[in-house]
């Protein structure tokens, strides 16, 4: 699929290079005549398969144990099935009586963090100690901490492959229920005790978004909930908090048990569906939600998990991820029904270039750069963002004030620029525009401008300076 000039792209010799009224780039474009000589526009074709490439989004594979002492890096299977992100838990079920972590564990957390920095893949991380309800209990909260702090270094040193950090350490399979001893709802403490994990895991990663089980543990631990599920909205994440240091802000969802029934298996309370999942649709603008599935569900439940339901749902929720592994029946369900694509191209974020004008001016280039997200979500890595004009022998790099986390969906947001060309050699330059870098750089979902050793998007070329 070509790129096409919709209105002009015959520029005079001092943007474009020679041929006079018939130079172009063939590469991106194609000349179409014009008023205004100085101007061009160009506007991009789409391609949503692209956005499978994509970081910290889409279906994930599960489950690569931190805490697993291997001779290989078992990351690199997962890069070479397509995954990008994958669910990376920390058990510490061995270790729940125990306040100080063994050497050979955390020789092991560090080669596996080292593995999966070297095989491209981003992390879902959660510290666990259970991995029932009825057989386990948790540690007490003075192994938590302790635990928490030795790993803290560890875990600040591979941040950049941590995509984001679930609350887990308590209740069974990290999961924030069937609490036992300072975490049980009979202790006198257990909300400080509760609210003290997410504080230290904010500490641990202040960069980062921390995704809660269920809203009404945030309600009753950041808002005005007395009992859990009491309504309340002071937890909420308001515009003039998001993005901010207020841990409300830095608080999202993993919804473990997706369109099971209709409470999601107890994710919302059954008396009280509507107003949780609002709140969860209210927060969600601003921080990630993502999960898995746990079933079809019975009787009329099982039409939740039916395609029709499952696209409206993950809009309405904007969820960013979703385990690739289970459940096995769902993930069925939708490659049969023929909705498994779509949501595995829409999930998250999916930035599509719509159209780049250029104006030549006395020394400099004007841009204007629209940008629509057709995805579900909105990119929650805060990014570099940067206009790059580079040739063979140069590259001038034009920072952008511009937080990704903002380009909300189904919304069209515009990059607009004066790129002064003093002290810029003549010569034919490409123009890029790049966001993120590394495992971290992110590709517009239009067909012919990732480039991949740079991990940039190649805009136009044929720019004479």
């Amino acid at each position: 699929m070509l790129l096409k000039t919709i209105v002009s792209f015959i520029l005079i010799l001092s943007i474009y290079g020679c041929g006079g009224a018939n130079s172009y780039n063939k590469e991106n474009t194609s000349p179409i005549k014009a008023e205004d000589k100085n101007i061009s526009t160009i506007k991009f074709e789409e391609n949503s398969s692209i956005n499978i490439g994509n970081p910290d989004r889409g279906f994930y594979s599960a489950d690569y144990e931190l805490n697993k002492d291997k001779n290989y890096n078992m990351f690199k299977g997962a890069k070479k099935d397509g995954y990008n992100l994958v669910y990376a838990p920390l058990n510490l079920k061995d270790y729940n009586e125990t306040s100080t972590l063994p050497d050979r564990l955390i020789d092991t957390i560090k080669k596996n963090l080292n593995d999966a920095n070297s095989s491209g893949v981003k992390l879902i991380f959660r510290i666990k100690y259970r991995d029932s309800i009825k057989h386990s209990s948790d540690p007490k909260r003075s192994i938590v901490m302790a635990h928490l702090k030795q790993l803290k270094p560890i875990l600040q040193k591979y941040k950049n492959i941590i995509s984001v950090v679930q609350t887990g350490n308590i209740g069974a399979w990290g999961e924030w229920h069937s609490f036992t001893g300072d975490y049980a709802d009979s202790n006198t403490s257990y909300k400080a005790n509760r609210k003290e994990i997410i504080e230290k895991l904010v500490d641990i990663f202040p960069d980062k978004y921390i995704q809660i089980r269920t809203p009404m543990h945030k309600e009753q631990l950041f808002g005005t909930s007395v009992d859990y599920g009491d309504e309340g909205t002071e937890g909420e994440i308001t515009p003039q908090i998001a993005y901010s240091n207020d841990i409300r802000a830095k608080i999202g969802y993993h919804n473990d048990c997706v369109l099971a029934d209709k409470t999601d298996m107890g994710t919302y309370p059954s008396n009280d569906i509507d107003f949780w999942k609002n709140y969860v649709i209210n927060d969600s603008k601003y921080a990630p939600i993502g999960g898995e599935t746990c079933g079809i569900g019975d009787g009329d439940d099982a039409s939740l998990s039916s395609c029709p339901n499952a696209l409206k749902e993950f809009k309405r929720l904007r969820y960013s991820y979703l385990n690739d592994v289970y459940h096995p029946d769902v993930l069925k369900k939708w490659k049969d029904q023929g909705c498994y694509q779509e949501i595995k191209e829409n999930l998250g974020y999916r930035l599509v270039a719509k159209e780049l004008t250029i104006e030549k001016k006395s020394n400099s280039l004007s841009l204007l750069l629209s940008i629509e997200n057709r995805g579900y979500a909105s990119p929650y890595i805060k990014s570099n963002v940067n206009f790059i004009l580079k040739n063979d022998k140069q590259s001038y790099t034009f920072h952008q004030d511009i937080d990704m986390r903002k380009f909300y969906p189904k919304e069209i947001k515009k990059i607009k620029d004066n790129l002064s060309l003093n002290g810029i050699p003549s010569g034919n330059y490409c123009l890029y525009l790049q966001i993120g870098e590394g495992y971290s750089a992110i590709r517009l979902s239009n067909s012919n401008l990732w480039e991949e050793k740079s991990k940039t998007n190649k805009l136009t070329c044929n720019i004479k300076i």
